[in-house]
């Protein structure tokens, strides 16, 4: 009886050891909330390599609370032409609500043709342009909920033109 006793004991034991294993991995397992990236990162990872933040490439994405939700910056590619604007969210990072990024482009005759990326993005949306000799402005959104819902809306960017070149 003692060696029944004492191999359900050993099977008991087991079991609790296992299952105190499992809720450690799950515990483990539990990712805190995702870091927003840095600058440099989302740059690279929405553009590419060789590009880099122009003079004034920099504004925050505001609620007119002045909460901010977030940056929107311009990049350029001087091997290429390409402009590249891109909104970084730092709040609601990691989660998919409404983000929306948008490049101007001055044409020959003085007209602004705007072109957007916009989605539910857990981190960022960007738009690549060709834009070289060109006067450009940028603008980037964030909202607080994906497509559809009632969140707060932040925003920021350049509407005047610049960085022609």
């Amino acid at each position: 009886m003692n060696r029944v006793l004492s191999l359900t004991g050993r099977r008991l034991l087991a079991t609790a050891g296992a299952l105190a294993m499992a809720v450690a991995g799950m515990v483990t397992l539990s990712a805190s909330p995702a870091s927003a990236h840095s600058q440099a990162e989302a740059i690279a990872a929405a553009c590419g390599s060789g590009y880099g933040i122009v003079s004034d490439g920099t504004r925050a994405v505001t609620t007119p609370s002045g909460t901010v939700y977030g940056y929107v910056h311009l990049a350029y590619n001087s091997s290429n032409g390409n402009n590249c604007v891109v909104t970084r969210k730092t709040s609601y990072h990691g989660t998919p609500t409404r983000t929306r990024a948008q490049i101007g482009v001055q044409q020959a005759n003085g007209s602004i043709v705007t072109y957007d990326d916009a989605g539910d993005f857990s981190h960022y949306a960007n738009v690549i342009r060709f834009a070289s000799g060109r006067c450009v402005t940028y603008f980037g959104w964030i909202w607080s909920t994906p497509t559809g819902g009632n969140g707060t809306l932040a925003s920021g960017g350049r509407t005047t033109l610049g960085n022609c070149g």
